[in-house]
């Protein structure tokens, strides 16, 4: 059946309801779908209903923002109990982490001693509410609408100018994050490793050194991975007995398109055939 297990719904930072995303893999001809939004699991048990209505496979899933020797990577976690209170507490301390980000961001403009056009508040930024159909999440919509920044882009600088970075946040290891997910019953995927490692001779060396930390497999099918780059990572999971998924990180009509690349349902879908999923 066609797989796609990298999507995100409207309770992290994509445009779509759970219902809306199990409407287009119906549409798409997509089987098996996964949920696994940022830190979050609040999409689920609606995800599964919503997949028992529609005839659709769903595996529980999540993204998790973690650190490993001091950079900043997504573990995904599937078939996860989602009522293991561990791993729920791990969840709320990583996104508190990443909502934090957006607090420590405002406090700085409003202290900041350039001339800012558009003043902004904590005050104001706490009262802040938008539609979750937008996509994003609170920091980056409340910027663009005080006239701070105009897209995705320039916003994202503004993190930046005030040096706010994943790295620098205080996220759980990646090896505490294996181990949690594991201990709920599920299994570590490495998200996206073209976002980390380049296709160079040190790929297969850095893939190594997440294994290491507890990950059980890669994400070796997604959009921004080229023909080659897909080979080296699945032929990595094959000698090493890892799990191979793949996933179009469509966060609905959010971020849609970057540099050309379209990442939507669908975009990496792969039958199961050529997946390692067990």
């Amino acid at each position: 059946m066609l797989c796609d297990l990298h999507i995100h719904s409207w309770h992290s930072d994509g445009t779509w309801s759970p219902e809306q995303i199990a409407i287009v893999c119906k549409e798409k001809g997509i089987s098996c779908f996964s949920i696994t939004d940022h830190n979050l699991l609040s999409a689920y048990p609606e995800a599964m209903q919503c997949a028992q209505k529609y005839g659709l496979t769903c595996i529980p899933g999540v993204e998790i923002d973690c650190i490993l020797d001091g950079k900043s990577y997504h573990i995904l976690g599937y078939q996860v109990n989602t009522d293991y209170e561990p791993l729920r507490s791990l969840l709320k301390e990583a996104r508190t982490v990443l909502d934090q980000m957006s607090d420590r961001l405002i406090a700085a403009i409003e202290h900041s001693p350039f001339d800012l056009s558009h003043p902004v508040s904590m005050q104001d930024y706490l009262s802040y509410t938008y539609h979750p159909s937008r996509g994003g999440w609170k920091g980056l919509n409340y910027v663009i609408d005080r006239k701070l920044a105009h897209d995705f882009d320039s916003a994202m600088a503004l993190y930046s100018r005030y040096h706010i970075t994943y790295e620098k946040s205080a996220f759980p290891s990646m090896e505490e994050t294996c181990k949690t997910i594991v201990a709920a019953g599920g299994y570590p995927i490495l998200a996206h490793p073209s976002n980390y490692f380049p296709l160079d001779d040190t790929l297969e060396e850095n893939l190594l050194k997440t294994i290491q930390a507890g990950v059980q497999g890669v994400e070796c099918y997604y959009p921004a991975q080229s023909e080659e780059y897909r080979s080296r990572c699945t032929a990595f999971c094959k000698e090493h007995q890892l799990f191979i998924t793949c996933g179009g990180d469509s966060h609905g009509e959010f971020q849609k398109d970057i540099d050309g690349i379209c990442y939507e349902i669908g975009a990496a879908s792969m039958d199961s055939s050529k997946l390692c999923l067990r």
